[in-house]
């Protein structure tokens, strides 16, 4: 017995590392600061632990419990493996692009990352606060960024921004995606816990998100957050005084883009009516529709085109700009004045699909499906699962217009891993669950 809560608590412990040190690790290296590789090597060494753990307590760790959801995670982990013999370079593929780093070994990480969290145990105590206090951090520093306070000499950056917000993220798209998976958290302290100081951390990430000026983000914050509320009504309806906290929320979330406006100019207004410009010239079909999105119209097209050449496999992972070079550099040059070296999709789904193909995307939407069915299950059985499967699917809605990338998407795997979880959330205690348990 002892044995076996020692164990949990190294797991547990593996969990908190991965989102409450890593998404802080930027290391100099040449000296410039390193966003991505150095959290992947972090990864890869708590993986590494895991492992050994998994293995020298077998009876005691589940290392890949047969569901479904583990089958198509299985699934797509091997279609991916066996896409690497069809890439157009393989080793880049395995080890990931000098930029990137999103190769077969991050992968590997991401699915670590998921199994950690899988065989984490009664973690809601802790999980919430701990990536409350790390995103609070993320988000201030962001915040200083933006308004030209940046604490950390601009020489030590790859790209010398000057009041631009990306943290410790290497870019504002990245920094935006890590708040969608962030911001869900702090409202549940508030919301469930009656905590204020969530309410003010809630307010600060909001405030970053904008700052980053991200609208796919915003568009991924803004469906988490109505998720958070159509959870919460399935699971259990409002009270009066959880009325007022979503009202509360709400208000709070117009006096931060109030705040903001003020402090910035134009620049919200300009970004957030643009969302609508580009979507109603896209519908128009003009003649500058392929623009639209930060060029990611033009780019899902061509990425269409490469799928069709490449349905079953793909053509690796992280070789994009090859391929994109390797057919279309007249066409880019020609549409652009000069060559645009576009090495992702701008889209989760149609990257995995110009990856590894399209049998390996339908085997990670079926992954994605059968995990979230599960959350969705077992909602009433704790409230720590609104927030969870409203992050989830804010990370999936502005999956459609960002990239995965190793500073992010193993938070992600995170979150997945405990809406998959049958220990990693302690069952409430009520009447229903008492009733359940006896019958049983």
């Amino acid at each position: 017995m002892k044995r076996d809560i020692e164990v949990t608590k190294v797991n547990n412990f593996l969990l908190y590392l991965l989102i409450g040190v890593v998404p802080l690790i930027v290391i100099p290296v040449d000296g410039k600061l390193e966003t991505a590789w150095t959290k992947l090597l972090f990864m890869l060494g708590i993986s590494l632990f895991f492992l050994y753990l998994s293995i020298r307590r077998r009876d005691q760790i589940i290392f890949m419990e047969n569901t479904l959801e583990n089958r198509f995670l299985a699934g797509y982990f091997i279609l991916v493996l066996i896409s690497l013999f069809f890439s157009l370079d393989p080793l880049i593929s395995f080890y990931g692009s000098g930029y990137r780093h999103d190769g077969f070994l991050a992968l590997i990480a991401y699915c670590f990352a998921y199994l950690i969290a899988r065989n984490a145990k009664d973690v809601e105590k802790h999980f919430f606060p701990i990536i409350t206090i790390t995103s609070l951090l993320v988000a201030v520093y962001a915040i200083l960024q933006f308004y030209k306070m940046d604490p950390v000499p601009i020489e030590l950056y790859k790209l010398e921004w000057i009041g631009v917000a990306f943290a410790t993220m290497g870019n504002p798209n990245f920094l935006g995606s890590y708040l969608v998976l962030s911001i869900p958290m702090p409202i549940y302290l508030y919301f469930y816990k009656g905590k204020k100081l969530g309410l003010l951390a809630y307010a600060v990430l909001f405030f970053a998100l904008l700052t980053t000026r991200t609208r796919g983000t915003w568009i991924g914050v803004f469906i988490a957050l109505i998720a958070f509320l159509v959870l919460h009504h399935i699971r259990s309806g409002f009270t009066k005084k959880q009325k007022k906290k979503a009202v509360t929320v709400f208000l709070t979330s117009m006096g931060m883009i109030l705040l903001f406006m003020i402090t910035s100019g134009n620049v919200f207004l300009t970004r957030f009516l643009s969302i609508f410009s580009d979507f109603f010239s896209i519908i128009k079909e003009e003649e500058t529709a392929y623009l639209g999105g930060s060029s990611r119209v033009y780019i899902w097209g061509k990425v269409i085109e490469l799928i069709k050449m490449r349905p079953f496999f793909g053509f690796g992972l992280d070789t994009m700009y090859i391929a994109m070079e390797m057919y279309f550099r007249g066409q880019i040059t020609y549409d652009f004045g000069v060559y645009r070296n576009f090495d992702k999709a701008h889209n989760e789904y149609l990257n995995i699909a110009v990856s590894s193909g399209l049998f390996s995307l339908f085997a990670y939407l079926g992954f994605l499906f059968f995990t979230i069915r599960k959350g969705m299950r077992k909602l009433k059985n704790h409230e720590a699962y609104v927030p969870i499967l409203a992050a989830i699917i804010g990370y999936l809605t502005q999956a459609f217009f960002n990239i995965q990338v190793v500073m992010v998407y193993y938070i992600f795997f995170v979150y997945l891993g405990i809406a998959s979880s049958e220990q990693a959330i302690r069952v409430e205690k009520t009447e229903a669950t008492a009733a359940e348990n006896y019958i049983q």
